[in-house]
Order: C-alpha cells, then structure tokens, then sequence
C-alpha cells in the first residue's frame, strides 16, 4: 500500500498572521527586466517572514518549481468579478528534486496544502494582462512580498530583496477546473 505524502508550504499561523489582501503586478515600463507577481499583505513583518522561510527551502530561484502559483480567471457563482489566486506545492517537482539528490520519494497519494484568494480589480484593470505579456516576452518571473501600509492613505511598499525567481505559473480559467472546486 502506498503511503500517503503530505506537502505544503503554507505555515498556517504565519499567513493568519500576514493577512494576504491582494497580489500586485510590478511591470518595467521598458519592458527589459521580468514581471513581478507581489503578494500583498498587510502584515509585512509575517510576509516577509513567510519569503525567508520559502528563501530557505528554494533558494533565490525556485529551479524545480516546487511552489505552484495559479490565476483563474472567470465568473464563479456568489463572487464578484475578478480572478482566483492559488498558491500550493507541486509534488510531483518535489519527488524530482528529491530523486535528483538521490532520495526516492512516492508522491501518488498527495495531500497539498495550499492558500486561495480571490481578486476583484476594477473591471478594466490592465495589470493581469500587461503581467501575461511580459511574462510570455520572458518566460520567467519575480515573485515578491509586498506591505500594504496605513496611514494617511494607503501605499504598497515591495521588497525586492526577498524575491524568488519563478519559470511556471498557470494561467486557468474557471471552466478548465469546475466551479465547484473554487467555492468556498
């Protein structure tokens, strides 16, 4: 019998902590540099917390791609307009980086933990597609913590100093997964 393998990357109380409210999209305006895909949160000690610990386990570059991020898009029932951001693991990279330092590890039987938030921007909001364009002129991609400040009016500060560098993110749309698996 299989065993089963249990993965995430997700630390529970450390995203409580964090309170994610948005992704941000950071594009050069030359279109020289890659994308970046910011993680909003309004916590940004936690947040950043969150990147050293992801910066522990992949390095400055994500090389085997262990971290999946995914942006559906589509209209899902009881939700307002926008997209759908999923940030979990891939097992099946894990089982191949493992392999690649000599471990053999089963990944048929996975429970992934994961984190979903659903993104309601104006509803001709450019910044997904630009960030698609670049990431396609690209092929690769920053993924960065961002601080939402407070005070006389709100600002997103990103850092850049804990930027991971990505190759794979999945662009969906909600009919490729099924509605049901979205709601919450």
């Amino acid at each position: 019998m299989n065993e089963l393998f249990f993965q995430s990357f997700i630390d529970e109380g450390k995203w409580n902590s964090a309170h994610w409210k948005a992704v941000v999209f950071m594009n050069d305006i030359h279109g020289d540099a890659p994308p970046c895909l910011g993680i909003a949160f309004m916590n940004g000690e936690a947040g950043k917390q969150i990147f050293r610990d992801w910066l522990k386990r992949f390095g400055q570059a994500d090389d085997y791609e262990e971290l999946r991020i995914s942006i559906i898009e589509g209209d899902i029932p009881n939700e307002e307009s926008g997209y759908t951001v999923h940030i979990s693991s891939e097992p099946s990279n894990t089982q191949r980086r493992a392999r690649d330092n000599g471990v053999m590890l089963d990944t048929s039987m996975a429970v992934v933990v994961g984190r979903v938030h659903r993104m309601n921007p104006e509803p001709d909001s450019p910044h997904l597609a630009l960030f698609k364009q670049q990431y396609i002129k690209h092929r690769k991609y920053l993924l960065i913590p961002v601080t939402i400040t407070i005070s006389s009016k709100q600002s997103l500060v990103p850092h850049l100093d804990y930027a991971i560098g990505k190759k794979e993110i999945h662009f969906r749309h909600v009919s490729e997964i099924g509605e049901e698996t979205l709601i919450r």
